[in-house]
C-alpha cells in the first residue's frame, strides 16, 4: 500500500544532542556528591556541559557559552535545577583515545567556586567495555518523559593505569571506588561512554497535534515512524532513533491504530517494546480506550531491566534495586477530548509510583 497516511499521536521517541558522558562519585566532598561531565554535539556545535549533583538533592548546570541549552530535558531532576550557568571551560577536552580516556576541564562558576578535573587513562588499547541500559530513570522525581539512556561501549576507569586529579576550590578530592574488581581490575566509581544514546520517550511537551502519523504505509518516515497497514488502516509499529552503528526503538505489538478511526467505544491493548541496538530491553503495556468523547492511551506495567553480563561484580551489581526497579514506576496517561475544538492537542503526563 503507498497511500499517504495521517493520525494523531502523542508518541514520540526524541534522540538528546548529548553523545559522552562521565559520572565521578565523590568521596569526600561537602557540597558535591558527583560531578558528571558531558560531551554535547547539537545543531549549534560540539561543547561541554557539565552537571553538579548536591547533597541537597539540588542539580547545578554548567555549560559553555556557545551551546544552546533546553532546560525541559531537565525537567523533574532529582529537587530540581539550581540553574543553568554559562562557564568558559579552560581546557575542555573529552576525548577516548588508543591509550583510553583523556579528560580535562577545569572552569569557575559565576559564584566563584573553581571545579578542575584532569583524568587519564593508560590503557594500551585494553579497555574494558559493556552496555548498560543506565539507570537516570531513578534520579527523576517528577518525570516529564520516560529517560531511555543507552550507554552501549561503558566503562569504568581502573584505579591503576588512571592519572586522575580532582579539585574542587582548590582542595584535593577523592573519588569512590568500587568495593569489588570487574574483571581482574580495581575500579573508581567513574564511568563514562562516548556512545552515549540519550532519549526521551513521549515528553510531555511534544503532545502536540501537529505530530502526526505520516508516511507510506509499510515504510519508515524520515521521522523514524514505522507506520504499517493493519486492516486497510494505518497504525504505528514503532519509533526508532540512530546515531553511527547504535540506534534506540518502540515496537508496538499489534501495531496502535489511528485512535480517530476506532469506532467508539472501543477497547485495545498491547504490548511497548524498547529496544536497543536490535535487542529488546524494557517490556510494558499500552492501552488504548475511545468514547464518543474522549481517547485515553496509556504506558504502564513496565518490566524491570534485566542485564546479560556474566561477569560476577556486573551480574550482581545490576540487579541492584536502583537498576532494576526503576522503570517499574513509571506510569504515562494521554488524553484527548473530542468534544474540544478541532485541532485541541492532546494532555499527556509521566507519573511515578513508590
Amino acid at each position: 500500500m503507498s497511500e499517504t497516511v495521517t493520525a494523531p499521536s502523542p508518541f514520540a521517541l526524541e534522540l538528546s544532542s548529548l553523545r559522552g558522558l562521565l559520572v565521578i562519585d565523590l568521596a569526600d566532598d561537602p557540597i558535591y556528591r558527583t560531578l558528571e561531565p558531558q560531551l554535547i554535539d547539537g545543531a549549534d556545535g560540539a561543547g561541554l556541559t557539565l552537571l553538579a549533583y548536591r547533597h541537597d538533592g539540588r542539580v547545578e548546570l554548567y555549560a559553555e557559552p556557545h551551546l544552546q541549552v533546553d532546560p525541559s530535558g531537565y525537567d523533574g531532576l532529582e529537587q530540581g535545577l539550581a540553574g543553568i550557568e554559562r562557564a568558559a571551560f579552560d581546557p575542555a577536552r573529552f576525548e577516548i583515545t588508543d591509550d583510553g580516556l583523556k579528560v580535562d576541564i577545569a572552569f569557575t562558576a559565576p559564584n566563584g567556586r573553581r571545579i578542575e578535573l584532569h583524568l587519564h587513562e593508560h590503557l594500551r588499547a585494553r579497555r574494558d567495555h559493556f552496555p548498560l541500559l543506565a539507570p537516570v530513570g531513578g534520579s527523576f522525581d517528577a518525570p516529564a518523559f520516560f529517560p531511555f539512556l543507552w550507554l552501549p561501549t561503558m566503562s569504568f576507569v581502573p584505579v591503576r593505569r588512571s592519572e586522575v586529579a580532582l579539585r574542587v576550590d582548590g582542595q584535593p578530592r577523592a573519588i569512590s571506588r568500587l568495593p569489588l574488581p570487574i574483571g581482574g581490575r580495581r575500579c573508581l566509581m567513574a564511568r563514562y561512554d562516548l556512545d552515549a544514546m540519550v532519549c526521551q520517550l513521549n515528553p510531555s511537551w511534544s503532545a502536540d497535534p501537529t505530530q502526526r502519523l505520516a508516511g507510506a504505509a509499510g515504510t519508515s518516515p524520515p521521522d523514524g515512524r514505522d507506520v504499517v497497514d493493519v486492516d486497510g488502516e494505518p497504525s504505528l509499529a514503532g519509533l526508532g532513533v540512530r546515531r553511527g552503528v547504535h540506534s534506540c526503538a518502540v515496537r508496538l505489538e499489534p501495531p496502535l491504530p489511528d485512535p480517530l478511526r476506532v469506532a467508539p467505544p472501543a477497547h485495545r491493548q498491547g504490548r511497548v517494546q524498547l529496544e536497543a541496538d536490535g535487542a529488546i530491553q524494557l517490556q510494558g503495556r499500552y492501552e488504548l480506550e475511545r468514547t464518543t468523547d474522549r481517547v485515553t492511551l496509556v504506558i504502564d506495567r513496565i518490566g524491570p531491566w534485566r542485564t546479560r553480563q556474566r561477569r560476577p561484580l556486573l551480574g550482581v551489581l545490576f540487579r541492584l534495586p536502583i537498576f532494576r526497579r526503576w522503570p517499574t514506576t513509571y506510569r504515562w496517561e494521554a488524553t484527548l477530548d473530542l468534544t474540544a475544538s478541532p485541532g485541541s492537542p492532546w494532555t499527556s503526563r509521566w507519573s511515578r509510583s513508590g
